[in-house]
């Protein structure tokens, strides 16, 4: 096992132990050049057969992971191998397994069921067109990840194969009996394993989505696949045919491919019975109109002009009714809308615009479990796929490309798939093709894990003066790039000269922002943007100002830059509707509230005003209470500061009391409170200080200090009692 803190390579700081296997054990770790998060799994090479079976597939998972470029698919970065240990390095991935969400809620909602197949099967659909093509083969709720924002995320590709169309015959039977499909495992003796392609995954994919719309496992009694309705009458029918249909036990009567499911997927409600008799009843109603039509000798010529006209009538009104439901906070109803508008006409770029910006704001509407009603990468995904059938040229239409990429790069943080559409706009396009270049070169670095962070850093800087001078303060591309600009500076803050211009374009920002009058934008949105990028500028130019003057200046920054957050922190917790701070709540209101306010307690204890710091401590631990899983932080911040304050003013805690009585009350009262705190003797912070601070509480130190005043008096007198027999 390897320790906390341990940096292999000379980067990767192992953190904590986040899970374990018979074989293997994964840590979070953070890349300190980076700072990254990755996961790394440690696997001990003992040499035996069953860790040279699991080192090969971990090098085919390896040599497959470190090609992909998909939101849906993990990535190996680094392999290291040192002293007789493995550690392979990839995408740490939060959340939990849809085997595990099953096991405590059982069957999952429609809605979501068809989101997660859409995601995994434009996965699929990727593993498949790749150069050789991947079969996955093991497709299966447990190798299912949710992430805390919803969406989904494949891992474990042990058992995934390169297929070579000549040669298809496989020679061991890999995958989970249930999911599998017959091809597989051939016969009960074993024979007729052959031929898993990409319809194998398929028959995996629809056993998986079998499992988790019914909550009935293929792998336990009774051991087969019934028609989902069965189950539950209320599934739709179309639905139900496109599970039958992917598993069926002969290949060829399965969708050939992962577009084929998608597309069904999609349109799964056109598929259902009631769907069919709505459009027989419409079909039958334009049979007769037509034959009264002709019978009353009635020729209507509208030609295509008018035709024309009708269509754009069409798509106009599918765009108004898309804004309403948007309004109302309808957002799935909206995305329907919208989605309906591009595919009557999708050469206009403003029903794909908004289509994916209805998922951003689904995405950024925060629930108390943190779900949304829309999964951003489903979203993106569909617009992905018409780029690549090519669907009225939308693959040429740069305004739609630009959407598409800016949003994998400034929501996703997916830097490959946000380079490879900004590389798909013409650079000379007069709105697109400037910004483009620019995004093009920093996705191009941030999607490596080896760039060099002082060239990004002038590429930045050049992209903020271009910014500054190239648009006006109406223009919505200025905002949204100082957004992106102050991200990356606070994310590459240590870099020489990064903090000092950082800190000049975000004031800039502010400045320009204050003059914006367009309705587009929501200008708190991007303030409380700008602040949090001040705020982390600040701390860095406070911690490495060389002057006395500096430093207050630039902490009272942090202060200033913190209540102001704030203020539109409240704002959004009070338009939240339902979300709660404190208690057992787990969102990010909980997290970004600590964040900020302990930020701002430090800067406090920087300019040494105490009761500031602790009326600041005070303020969070009313407001999270004791029962969140971020209490026991706080108290130990607390506790930490005032000890050290006491240790400032005499390093012998058996001192405090008669040095500091009014801090030793304090510490006292917040170690007292601490004591019925969720966690607390989990923390380390508080561990270190407790068993001090513990003697403290129960008067140790006092006996200590009475013995040795008892002690000073005795000798005292003894003294006395020699020079008077003197």
């Amino acid at each position: 096992m390897t320790k906390e803190g341990t940096v292999l390579d000379g980067k990767y700081e192992i953190w904590k132990e986040v899970g374990r296997g018979g074989m293997s054990i994964v840590y979070l770790a953070r890349d300190n050049r980076l700072n990254k998060q990755w996961a790394v799994k440690e696997i001990k090479n003992d040499g035996s057969k069953s860790t040279t079976t699991l080192l090969k597939g971990l090098e085919r998972e390896a040599n497959i992971l470190k090609n992909v470029d998909h939101p849906v698919l993990p990535r190996i970065v680094d392999i290291i191998n040192q002293e007789g240990v493995i550690y392979v390095v990839m995408d740490f991935i939060e959340g939990t397994t849809i085997q595990d969400r099953l096991k405590k809620e059982g069957a999952q909602p429609q809605d979501l069921v068809i989101e997660w197949g859409l995601q995994l099967a434009s996965a699929l659909d990727y593993l498949h067109n790749m150069n050789p093509p991947v079969i996955y083969r093991d497709m299966k709720p447990s190798n299912v990840m949710i992430k805390p924002e919803g969406g989904v995320k494949l891992i474990d590709f042990g058992t995934a194969k390169e297929y070579i169309v000549e040669n298809n015959a496989d020679t061991t039977a890999l995958g989970t009996r249930g999911y599998a499909a017959p091809e597989q495992f051939g016969d009960a003796q074993g024979r007729g394993i052959y031929k898993t392609d990409a319809r194998t995954d398929i028959y995996n994919l629809g056993a998986t989505l079998y499992h988790i719309v019914t909550g009935k496992n293929p792998c336990e009694p009774p051991y087969e696949m019934k028609p989902i309705r069965e189950w539950n009458p209320a599934l739709s029918s179309g639905l139900e045919k496109i599970i039958l249909k992917c598993t069926q036990p002969n290949p060829n009567d399965r969708y050939q491919n992962c577009s084929e499911l998608m597309y069904a997927l999609e349109h799964y409600t056109e598929l259902d019975d009631a769907y069919k008799k709505k459009n027989k009843k419409k079909m039958a109603a334009f049979i007769a109109t037509t034959v009264l039509t002709v019978a009353a000798g009635v020729t209507s010529l509208i030609g295509y002009s008018g035709m024309q006209k009708i269509k754009l009538d069409n798509y106009n009104t599918y765009i108004e009714i898309g804004n309403d439901y948007r309004a109302q906070g309808d957002y799935v109803s909206a995305a329907e809308e919208y989605k309906k508008a591009f595919e009557l006409d999708g050469r206009d770029a403003e029903a794909y615009e908004k289509y994916i910006q209805v998922y951003i704001d689904a995405s950024n509407e925060i629930r108390e479990d943190g779900t949304t009603d829309l999964q951003l990468e489903t979203g993106l995904n569909v617009v992905a796929n018409r780029i690549k059938a090519g669907h009225d040229s939308v693959n040429k239409n740069d305004q739609v490309l630009y959407k598409l990429a800016i949003t994998y790069f400034d929501e996703l943080n997916d830097y490959k798939l946000a380079n490879k559409y900004f590389n798909m706009i013409d650079k000379e396009d007069p709105d697109y093709g400037e910004l483009a270049k620019y995004y093009g070169s920093v996705s191009l670095m941030l999607s490596s894990t080896n760039f060099d962070a002082g060239e990004l850093m002038e590429e930045i800087n050049s992209f903020a003066v271009y910014n500054q001078n190239e648009f006006t303060n109406q223009n919505d591309n200025k905002f949204i790039n100082y957004k992106t600009i102050g991200r990356i500076y606070a994310t590459y803050i240590t870099e020489d000269g990064a903090a000092e211009m950082a800190d000049q374009v975000m004031n800039q920002a502010c400045e320009d922002l204050e003059e914006y009058t367009g309705t587009t934008l929501d200008v708190n949105d991007y303030f409380y943007a700008y602040y949090e990028n001040l705020i982390v500028i600040n701390e860095h130019l406070a911690k490495t100002a060389e002057s006395d003057s500096l430093k207050e200046q630039y902490n009272s920054n942090v202060i200033n830059y913190s209540d102001e957050y704030m203020t539109i922190w409240k704002i959004k917790l009070e338009e939240s509707g339902g979300i709660t701070i404190g208690g057992g709540s787990d969102n990010i209101f909980n997290t970004t509230y600590y964040n900020v306010m302990s930020g701002k307690a430090d800067a406090y204890a920087n300019l040494g005003e105490y009761d500031q710091v602790l009326a600041t401590y005070k303020e969070i631990e009313d407001a999270l209470g004791k029962k969140n899983k971020l209490s026991n932080k706080v108290y130990a911040d607390h506790l930490d500061y005032i000890y050290s304050y006491c240790v400032e003013i005499n390093q012998d805690p058996a001192n405090w009391k008669r040095l500091c009585s009014d801090e030793v009350e304090d510490l006292l009262a917040v170690y007292e409170e601490g004591q019925d705190v969720s966690d607390i003797n989990t923390n380390r912070t508080w561990n270190k200080r407790k068993d001090t601070v513990d003697k403290l509480y129960k008067g140790l130190y006092d006996k200590k200090e009475d013995n040795k005043e008892a002690t000073e008096a005795d000798e005292n007198q003894d003294e006395e009692a020699g020079e008077m027999g003197e």
